[in-house]
């Protein structure tokens, strides 16, 4: 599987899990914040692979 779409998928994850995570504790923490930012940055990083043809 090519890079870009690991780094797409691991987001798309990683946005599933906090999500997950912040309805189950009924609450955004700051942790669920930092888990939301690195999935779009990881998101964002395999977009830019895919432009770039890495």
């Amino acid at each position: 599987m090519e890079e870009w779409k690991k780094s797409v998928y691991i987001g798309v994850i990683l946005m599933a899990l906090g999500a997950a995570f912040a309805i189950i504790r009924k609450e955004i923490t700051i942790w669920t914040i930092l888990i939301f930012i690195l999935a779009i940055a990881d998101i964002a990083i395999g977009l830019y692979r895919k432009k770039r043809g890495m």
